[in-house]
């Protein structure tokens, strides 16, 4: 696949094919310019091999998934007209780190 800012990915995920988005491990230095690596979706036991020199020497891991991804905007768009591309942040990394959606207070 392809190496790609999470701003980028936020923004075109409806357009991207299945895959597990991998960052480097430390989900605190995470920002919108954060690249992170598409790797299909389809891993076997032999997984890395797929994987460029850089995300396995680096110890990144795989995070979400694209239906997970495209959930979070989803539910982001539900909750707030219009969620700006930080809101849409602060849901990924949420749902990254507690396994659910981030819910917006009216």
């Amino acid at each position: 696949m392809e190496f790609i800012s999470i701003h980028d990915l936020l923004i075109n995920i409806k357009d991207m094919p299945r895959f597990w988005f991998y960052l480097p491990p430390d989900s605190k230095s995470w920002t919108l310019d954060t690249i992170g690596f598409c790797g299909v979706e389809d891993i076997d036991d032999n997984y890395e091999i797929n994987l460029p020199k850089q995300v396995i020497e680096e110890g990144w891991i795989a995070t979400l998934e694209q239906a997970d991804i495209e959930d979070i905007v989803i539910v982001a768009n539900n909750n707030s007209d219009n969620p700006t591309i930080d809101e849409l942040f602060d849901s990924f990394v949420f749902y990254f780190e507690n396994d659910a959606f981030l819910q917006y207070g009216d």
